[in-house]
Order: structure tokens, then sequence, then C-alpha cells
């Protein structure tokens, strides 16, 4: 009888913890993309690019926020006809900063 009260009383603990996880941004804070669930702004592809850029991601998502409305996704690193480019998704649009100097250099859709 003890040991069906102690499960019990652990199973409640259990939903109680997850609840409270989930009320305080859990789940609802993060994003699905490529497979997996990430937190909105962070960097995904082009890692490789970070020794070459002079602005950090937070900049770059800052600015790209500045340039389009909507939920923030993830944001990727390419090289771009010479140039380092954040490619920050902003709603339904991917928006493209200057990895040296911030500045937009393309909003286009989705793709």
């Amino acid at each position: 009888m003890s040991k069906r009260i102690a499960l019990v009383a652990a199973l409640v603990a259990v939903v109680a913890l997850a609840a409270s996880a989930l009320a305080l941004g859990g789940s609802g804070a993060l994003i699905f993309d490529d497979g997996h669930y990430v937190k909105p702004g962070t960097l995904d592809d082009g890692k490789q690019y970070l020794p070459q850029t002079s602005i950090t991601t937070a900049k770059a998502v800052a600015a790209a926020q500045r340039a389009g409305s909507g939920p923030l996704g993830q944001v990727d690193l390419e090289s771009r006809a010479g140039r380092i480019v954040y490619v920050v998704d902003v709603g339904n649009r991917e928006i493209g900063v200057d990895a040296t100097d911030g500045s937009i250099v393309s909003i286009a859709p989705q793709s």
C-alpha cells in the first residue's frame, strides 16, 4: 500500500513539474526546424564562417527584426559572391544581413 502511495505521489510530482515547465515557456519558446527543436535566433548552418564575421548573431538578428516583422526563426551564415551574410528567418521572409557591417543586403520570401 505504501509503495502505491509513493508511486502516485511521484507521478503527481512529475506531472506538476512538466506542467510548470510548459507554463513558463518550455516548448512554446522553441521552434521546430530541420527535424529538431531549437531556440529562435540561434545559428544553425554556416558556423564555419563565424571567424569571418565582424558582428554577432544577436546584432544580425536585431537588424533583421528591424527590417521585417513576424516570428523569429533560425539564422544561417552563407557565403554569397564573396560576402558573408547572416540569413535570418523573420515571419515569412529571409532577411540577409551583411556579417561585417550589419547592413541589410536582401529580403526574400522563405524558401
